[in-house]
This record gives C-alpha cells, structure tokens and sequence, in this order.
C-alpha cells in the first residue's frame, strides 16, 4: 500500500468538474450503498482561478493506517476516509521551505488548523493494472479563522492528513473543525505530508487543493 500527494496553490477556488456519483458498490454480502462524495471522476478546473504552484510527491501512511487496513482483513471492518486535515508546523522553524519529516509513529499532524469532509473520493478498481482511490479537498484562506494558527501575523499552510472516522457513530457530513477546538475522538490519522510553506492570509485568496491517492501495487 502507497501513496501519492498533489498539491496545487490557485487564486480563488478551483471548480471541481465530477463525474457521475456511484450509488452502489460491492460489499461482503452483495451491493451496499456507497458513501456520499464517492464519483467515478473529479477534475480540477483552474480557468477562473489562477493556478500560482503546484508540487507532487509521496506520502507517508502511518502505523495506525496501516493497522486499521490489516486489522479490517479479520474483522471485515474499517473506518473509511472521509476528512482531511491541515497544519502550519509542517516545516522546521529556522526555514518555512524546509518541511519536517513525518515519521509512521505519528498519531497527528505538528500543529493541526482545520479539518472538514473531503470534497470528492473517486474509487478505481477493477482492472489488471489500477487499483487506487483518490481524495480531494480545497481549502480556502477565506474560511479558516485566522484565531486558528499557530502565528496569527503569518497565517502558514505547510502539512496535511488524510483522516478515517467511524461513520456507525456520526454520518457524513460532518461539520468542518477548527482549531482549537478538537475534532470527534473516533477520527484518526490515516497518511500525512509535509510541504513548502504557502502563505495563506484571507485577503490573497488563496486556495490549497489537495488530491491525495491511496494505491496498492
């Protein structure tokens, strides 16, 4: 199991063009309902929000995201991704273009600002040659408070989670969480990436979209 991490930096929100929603999907016992947000495409459409950077490299699945896979081969259950987190102490404090690195012990982000439901899952299975799922999330300068970083005269995007949940206790959606208030105990850390710092106050416009992809080889 590995995986992939794209992040691109735009001007204004970038348009997300989906596909057709899956409804149904195989489950143990013949077809069960999909989860919401799940679509057979989701493309990112920049034309009307400048794209100003853009970086793609791997990520790191931590242990606990690793258990929750091989566990869920015995108990036929595992808690599925649905959020996605960012932080602001993805980078070492003497310089913000040099990241940290993650390491699989990990249980949270450095320094978590916000998480919410991501935007889009596509599931591509079924074939000899591809079988990964990809998560989208955009997140905007103009909705996390600024109370919520770390350095309120410097407001940082520099690390990011992909987050599992128990959907038995509480569906989707989710309200969105931001710091310092704490998201629900049943979410967990499932991979995380650290990045350049992009500076993110609210009167850039900024927006950081995330495409996140979980494959098995």
């Amino acid at each position: 199991m590995k995986g992939r991490f794209e992040i691109y930096v735009s001007r204004g929100m970038p348009a997300l063009k989906l596909g057709a929603p899956i409804l149904t999907m195989p489950g143990p016992y013949g077809l069960i309902d999909a989860p919401p947000r799940l679509f057979k495409s989701c493309e990112l459409d920049f034309s009307s929000a400048p794209l100003l950077s853009s970086e793609h490299v791997n990520n790191i699945i931590v242990n606990i995201g690793k258990d929750q896979v091989i566990q869920s081969l015995t108990t036929g259950f595992v808690q599925p991704i649905v959020r996605m987190a960012v932080g602001d102490q993805g980078t070492i404090p003497s310089d913000q273009t040099v990241p940290k690195i993650p390491t699989a012990t990990q249980t949270t982000l450095f320094h978590e600002v916000y998480r919410a439901d991501v935007d889009a899952t596509v599931l591509n299975i079924g074939t000899p040659t591809v079988h990964q799922v990809q998560f989208t999330k955009a997140f905007s300068s103009l909705v996390i408070p600024l109370t919520s970083f770390a350095n309120q005269a410097n407001p940082l995007i520099n690390e990011v989670g992909l987050i599992t949940a128990n959907l038995n206790l509480t569906p989707l959606p989710r309200a969105p969480v931001a710091a310092p208030a704490a998201p629900l105990a049943d979410e967990m850390l499932f991979a995380t990436r650290t990045f350049n710092s992009v500076p993110f106050l609210a009167a850039n416009q900024i927006a950081v979209t995330v495409r996140y992809t979980i494959f098995i080889e």
